[in-house]
């Protein structure tokens, strides 16, 4: 079976048994590259370069919160519908674990 005919399978059984599989994506969120500081005066003809560098900077990495937040949300939504897909099949079995207060992943 060709690996397109897989997941053309896997989706009409999904859809058969009444769940559809998420296909959205987390956004892809860049970290933007802070700036050199280059400490210019004022009267350097380069300071108002830097000084815009550094406001673009600044603008991006308010995208890149946004985006992550965008990101956070996306997971509490697939977090939500993965837990009622869970008690719709298991139902009084679906309980989810405490994590451990040893395991250094939930710490």
């Amino acid at each position: 079976m060709r690996p397109h005919s897989v997941v053309a399978a896997f989706v009409a059984a999904n859809l058969l048994m009444g769940s559809v599989p998420s296909l959205a994506q987390a956004p892809d969120c860049y970290l933007p590259e802070k700036p050199f500081d280059y400490h210019l005066p004022k009267s350097d003809p380069l300071y108002e370069y830097a000084r815009e560098e550094f406001q673009t900077y600044l603008e991006d990495l308010e995208s890149y919160m946004r985006c992550l937040e965008q990101a956070r949300g996306g997971a509490f939504r697939d977090l939500s519908e993965g837990y009622e897909e869970y008690r719709r099949i298991y139902g009084s079995d679906a309980v989810l674990r405490s994590p451990s207060p040893s395991d250094p992943a939930h710490r």
